[in-house]
């Protein structure tokens, strides 16, 4: 993850923890939890990361968006970790959540 203005630059390894779908109008948004395994201490004004990935209508993935505390923060996932949680995505089934 990073901060905006590629600061506080670190490439977490995620364990994932859990997931929730919510259905908002045609858009889909799976809430996704996870630890950083390879991190100790995460940096200044991150406390509690976790991600959204939200779907279009047809299912079709548009953004993976980092979060703290469960809202929007000022850090972004690195292509590494967007890699990692795609590939969890991959293993739900988001018809049937």
């Amino acid at each position: 993850m990073y901060k905006y203005g590629f600061t506080n630059y670190f490439e977490g390894s995620l364990h994932f923890t859990g997931h929730d779908v919510v259905q908002v109008g045609h858009w889909t948004n799976v809430y996704i939890s996870f630890e950083i395994k390879n991190v100790e201490i995460l940096p200044d004004g991150l406390h509690e990361p976790s991600a959204l990935a939200v779907y279009d209508g047809n299912g079709e993935l548009q953004e993976i968006i980092a979060h703290d505390e469960g809202v929007d923060c000022e850090y972004k996932f690195t292509d590494e970790e967007k890699k990692q949680i795609n590939d969890y995505l991959l293993q739900i089934d988001l018809k049937h959540e």
